[in-house]
């Protein structure tokens, strides 16, 4: 039980037994989604306890059986896990704006007007994601004869999206 209670730190608020159900309370921050993930479990019951402009205090209550416990604690663990991964990606999208900003601010017209944004991505061997046109270690992407003309950029490309970035090959 304490590796549960320590999983869901600093996060963890109380567990408690009321009449015939356990209610894990959670402090969250008021920003997190928790419901669309809670809907999921079909005898889970959420209880705001607390809210505040900073924090909500929410109850996750099911029936006090060893199945109950084990779905609050599912779900409660699934919300912060989820949250967190949101938030992480959120400081990455940050990042990464901040530094296509700085790169706006140092490159010349001409550099910049030579990036293009490809839908396409190819994996490599152990599963990482690689921009189209990245070469590997041996050598360009796909191998074969060197390319004569710039094929990076389509229509489609052309008509907008967020796309990840690449240099037209010359």
């Amino acid at each position: 039980m304490y590796e549960i209670i320590k999983s869901l730190k600093p996060y963890f608020f109380s567990l408690r037994e009321i009449k015939d159900n356990v209610s894990l309370d959670l402090k969250l921050p008021v920003s997190w989604k928790y419901e669309k993930i809670a809907q999921v479990y079909k005898t889970l019951q959420l209880k705001i306890q607390d809210k505040n402009d900073k924090d909500v205090l929410i109850s996750f209550i099911c029936t006090a059986t060893q199945e109950g416990y084990d779905i609050v604690f599912q779900c409660a663990n699934e919300v912060v896990e989820k949250n967190l991964e949101e938030e992480k990606k959120r400081e990455l999208f940050d990042k990464k704006v901040r530094e296509m900003r700085e790169m706006f601010e140092k490159m010349g017209l001409d550099e910049l007007e030579k990036i293009t944004f490809d839908k396409e991505q190819t994996k490599d061997e152990e599963g990482e994601l690689r921009l189209v046109g990245e070469a590997d270690e041996e050598g360009s992407v796909g191998g074969g004869e060197p390319q004569e003309t710039d094929d990076t950029t389509t229509e489609d490309d052309e008509k907008g999206g967020f796309f990840p970035i690449t240099k037209k090959r010359k």
